[in-house]
């Protein structure tokens, strides 16, 4: 039985540092439904004050798996006659012994451009780090590690954003930004090093199509994050009936398959559900992730719209 913790425990700690350590900041399957956290020029490109909740449950079954819990809301503004948008992005990134909580503020200058807007973001937050390590060391020696923390630690530090993303109606999209830019330093009291947070790239490329003269509506689209050393991309098709449900499916290069639902309730109120399915070693240990979403827009700006499609194939 010894044994047996130990192996798994092997297990997670290679694959924990492959999969978090490499990528520093949460990552998520239904990407096209996280857009402000990732880029701050998203902020204001909907219509309405647009609110939205993520949970994601990752490697169920395994004990001291990430679970992450990110809420978001944004909305157009005008100040001294520019147009623009204000986000709020906050997120809680819980792994192991580790604590991650983020909380952003966002601004988006908007410009019309080619028959679309384009926007020019920066946002600007804090980052709370808190380790609670209970480690077990196989000889005296290495508890005087100074690579180690031996004690809870906190540390929190400023964190900047950039982004730049551009909107044609409701057929296409595409963004690209940066987080971290300063790459800052986290210096816990009682260690001998630093380390720090190195700067992550995005990029998301979206358009939407319908199926001839039919109520469907094709949405394929494609998220890539890099963080200097390593590429992660997802390439996404979703099937939208009638504006209201939505079938898709999702690829993590080398990592995971990822099936989705949705639906879109009354008055500008989503819902949706993700399963991760992992298709490296990492099956053997897991019973696959779990995502949530859920989403809802309110209109003040007078753009409602009847969503229904018609045709006159059903009439």
């Amino acid at each position: 039985m010894y044994l047996m913790k130990k192996t798994h425990l092997l297990l997670f700690l290679f694959f924990f540092s492959l999969e978090v350590f490499s990528q520093q900041d949460p990552q998520f399957a239904q990407n096209k439904n996280n857009l402000l956290f990732t880029n701050p020029a998203f902020a204001g490109m909907s219509d309405g004050i647009c609110a939205s909740a993520i949970n994601r449950q990752q490697w169920v079954g395994f004990k001291g798996a990430p679970v992450t819990t990110l809420a978001g809301i944004h909305s157009k503004i005008k100040l001294f006659g520019i147009k623009g948008g204000v986000g709020l992005s906050i997120a809680d990134d819980r792994y192991e012994f580790s604590k991650d909580f983020q909380a952003k503020l966002a601004y988006s200058y908007h410009k019309r451009f080619m028959s679309g807007i384009l926007g020019i973001g920066i946002e600007a937050g804090m980052i709370n780090k808190d380790l609670e390590p209970e480690w077990i060391y196989p000889d005296e020696d290495g508890q005087t590690d100074g690579y180690i923390p031996h004690v809870a630690t906190r540390k929190m530090i400023l964190d900047l954003g950039l982004g730049i993303f551009y909107k044609l109606g409701e057929n296409f999209y595409a963004g690209i930004s940066m987080s971290h830019v300063h790459k800052p330093k986290i210096k816990y009291p009682e260690l001998s090093s630093a380390s720090f947070l190195s700067r992550h790239y995005f990029a998301t490329v979206g358009y939407n199509f319908r199926m001839l003269n039919s109520p469907i509506e094709m949405q394929p689209s494609v998220f890539v994050k890099f963080d200097g050393t390593k590429m992660q991309y997802s390439g996404n098709l979703t099937a939208l009936y009638n504006k209201k449900f939505s079938v898709g499916v999702s690829y993590r290069n080398k990592e995971a398959i990822i099936p989705m639902v949705g639906i879109n309730l009354f008055s500008g109120l989503k819902i949706g559900y993700a399963y991760e399915l992992s298709i490296n070693r990492l099956i053997t240990v897991s019973r696959g992730t779990h995502e949530f979403f859920v989403g809802y827009c309110f209109n003040f700006f007078g753009t409602t719209k009847d969503y229904k499609y018609r045709s006159i194939i059903y009439l």
